[in-house]
């Protein structure tokens, strides 16, 4: 089972990025404009992107400042039972912050590729909004 992880610091405090990472507009700050959140643990979460990609997250851990973790249960069939977690350190005002993507079925390298790629630009964009207000995420229609 191969697995994707990041690593970045960002300079604001694990509240700001707790926030960002579980609610409404702090995920369409980032990731998608187009997402729909149940609050709370157990809740879903549907984000909308283009053609088959449009992934429903059952959110499967919430330890506030400290921990988000996520099960896709639809919309991405490459993504299927996949899990997805976010680990919050504090680091002086700061957070560090590991992102882990682990893949409930193999897959070609290229496509992996593709994905660490893209978790690499959407978390920037997660540093961005955290720190300045303004992230990139993707524009939905």
């Amino acid at each position: 089972m191969k697995k994707i992880i990041n690593f970045v610091t960002i300079e604001a405090a694990p509240e700001r990025v707790y926030e960002a990472l579980t609610t409404q507009a702090g995920l369409a700050g980032w990731w998608s404009t187009k997402v729909q959140v149940e609050p709370g643990q157990g809740g879903l979460v549907r984000f909308r992107f283009v053609d088959d990609f449009h992934p429903q997250m059952r959110v499967t851990a919430l330890a506030p400042d400290r921990r988000v973790a996520w099960t896709c249960e639809a919309g991405h069939p490459n993504w299927q039972d996949n899990t997805f977690s976010f680990e919050l350190d504090p680091r002086g005002g700061g957070t560090g912050l590991m992102f882990v993507q682990v893949y409930a079925q193999e897959l070609g390298d290229e496509v992996y590729g593709v994905y660490n790629f893209n978790w690499g630009y959407y978390l920037e964009s997660l540093r961005r909004l955290c720190e300045t207000g303004k992230g990139v995420p993707f524009q939905a229609s």
